[in-house]
């Protein structure tokens, strides 16, 4: 599978997803996508509640709140 970040966005709830084969290191570029990625959602006032996961097999979970 190829390095992605994807975003849904959904009453209020947005999922990041992210991915990249080395597991424990994220190149420059899908890093910054990232970045991008959860400040965008942060900054967006319909969005109350950032959830970041990662795909694959590996397990990683993350959530971080917004204050309205």
């Amino acid at each position: 599978t190829s390095p992605y970040v994807k975003q849904h966005t959904k009453n209020g709830i947005s999922t990041i997803e992210f991915f990249h084969p080395a597991h424990n290191s994220l190149p420059g570029d899908i890093l910054a996508k990232l970045a991008n990625t959860i400040t965008e959602a942060g900054q967006d006032d319909n969005v109350l509640v950032i959830i970041l996961k990662s795909g694959g097999d590996r397990t990683f979970c993350c959530l971080l709140y917004t204050s309205p």
